[in-house]
């Protein structure tokens, strides 16, 4: 299933992504997608979509992906 995202979202996502890539070389993929959808929960976009976009971004500017969600969703 294609998700379109919104504008705004779509923008933050690659700002955040291109400030991270200029800070470590290597993007926290969920985290980063946390944090975005955190900013847009009346988008209701799932956290697996966001983190899709976020992948593709971030390898396309040749980072390293971190794909680990470590305590994001713990019971």
């Amino acid at each position: 299933m294609l998700i379109t995202l919104s504008d705004p979202m779509r923008r933050d996502i690659e700002t955040t992504v291109r400030s991270r890539a200029g800070e470590l070389r290597v993007v926290n993929v969920f985290g980063v997608a946390e944090e975005v959808q955190l900013r847009f929960l009346d988008d209701n976009v799932a956290l697996e979509d966001i983190a899709a976009v976020v992948a593709h971004l971030a390898s396309q500017s040749g980072c390293a992906l971190e794909l680990d969600r470590g305590d994001l969703h713990k019971a």
